[in-house]
């Protein structure tokens, strides 16, 4: 690790407003980079070479200074990154006055640069992350699976899992609060990575999952192995919420749940799902493209760009297959619509009982979750999946 010049002048400032003493910042030549005597700066200072050389502290004092070029009266401390040595730094003064406070400046300029350096490896990741992401949500993955596939080995990002998508928008209650809590700098990247350290300690996050700031919202990649791992979503979700909350009560939290994509092929339709999810005017903090009314305006947008239904309805199509022939369902769906979901007409029609009629919508309603009688919107549901029926 190379120290940046302006990076350790920002140190040696915000040090000497604490210790009050002069602090100076060498490179590895001892070559001075940072002073709080700029006159010093870029000239050698043997004291600060010597520390290199030995790997330990130096003391010069004041009837010593002609023994060591550049020098000044002080305490010099070798700045160890990950056990390499990175630079020295040194406070100018008495030996005996000042050795305590060199050695809490050698520990606190460690401190920040470790800061510094994780800042970097993180920024690097999350790059990586929205190039795959990028790649993952494009209108055609096929052509870019080589590219996906290096990527996602750096990342140890598992391709075929199956996969939902969250999206969180991050917004102030109000105009006042935004300025009073200084939240304008909520997207910063600081702000931002206190986010995703939030999100990775959430329950049920793991090394499967991805999260990144997308396109100004949070973005999740939750790993959902199966059917049944949904539930842990909706737990994982408001353990989010509870925690945003924790940091920052102050900020209103909305957030778009897509459906599961099986293959990696689907999580461009499961992200269009979040974000339509997540636009809704519903107005309930977590919309998710299952809720019926939500689904159900998604179906009747012009969205066929890419794929003629939503997975959220290519799941009640599975369910709705389990039961639809051995109970006709079919015909019964049929002619249900054709008769107003008049279920005595009905019935009529189908030359059934009204009893075996209203066996089949108990049927329809416990294995497929739809009440076509009671609920506009899953009549129109039933008439999709109809649809799909025919488009086979």
């Amino acid at each position: 690790m190379i120290i940046a010049k302006d990076l350790a002048q920002k140190i040696v400032d915000h040090l000497m407003e604490i210790v009050e003493r002069n602090v100076n910042i060498m490179d590895c030549n001892g070559i001075i980079i940072a002073s709080g005597q700029p006159q010093r700066i870029s000239n050698f200072h043997q004291g600060g070479k010597l520390a290199v050389e030995d790997q330990n502290v130096v003391e010069i004092k004041p009837e010593e200074v002609q023994q060591y070029i550049g020098a000044l009266p002080g305490v010099m401390w070798p700045i160890n990154i990950k056990n390499k040595i990175v630079g020295v730094v040194g406070v100018t003064g008495e030996p005996h006055e000042v050795r305590n406070t060199a050695k809490l400046v050698k520990t606190v300029t460690e401190l920040i640069l470790e800061r510094e350096m994780l800042l970097a490896d993180s920024g690097s990741e999350n790059r990586l992350k929205a190039q795959l992401v990028d790649l993952l949500f494009a209108d055609n993955t096929n052509n870019a699976l080589d590219k996906i596939n290096t990527l996602a080995d750096m990342l140890n990002y598992k391709v075929n899992l199956p996969r939902v998508v969250i999206l969180v928008k991050l917004e102030p209650m109000n105009n006042d609060d935004f300025e009073a809590q200084g939240l304008q700098n909520l997207l910063s990247a600081r702000i931002r990575e206190n986010v995703l350290n939030l999100i990775k300690d959430a329950a049920f996050f793991t090394a499967d999952d991805i999260s990144l700031f997308y396109k100004r919202n949070l973005c999740i990649i939750k790993s959902v192995p199966d059917q049944d791992n949904l539930i842990q979503v909706d737990k994982f979700i408001k353990s989010i919420v509870d925690m945003l909350n924790t940091i920052q009560p102050k900020l209103k939290i909305q957030i778009g749940l897509g459906s599961r994509a099986k293959y990696q092929s689907e999580l461009r339709q499961s992200y269009d799902e979040a974000k339509f999810a997540l636009e809704h005017p519903a107005g309930n903090m977590i919309q998710a493209i299952n809720h019926d009314a939500i689904l159900v305006s998604y179906l009747f947008k012009d969205h066929n760009e890419h794929c003629s239904y939503p997975l959220a309805l290519h799941e009640l199509k599975a369910k709705f297959d389990t039961i639809k022939g051995k109970y006709d369902m079919r015909n019964t769906l049929e002619g249900l619509l054709a008769n107003n979901m008049n279920v005595s007409a009905a019935a009529n029609r189908l030359f059934i009982h009204r009893n075996t009629l209203q066996f089949r919508l108990e049927k329809l309603k416990k294995i497929v979750g739809l009440d076509p009688c009671h609920s506009f919107e899953h009549a129109l549901l039933c008439k999709f999946l109809l649809s799909m029926d025919q488009a086979k």
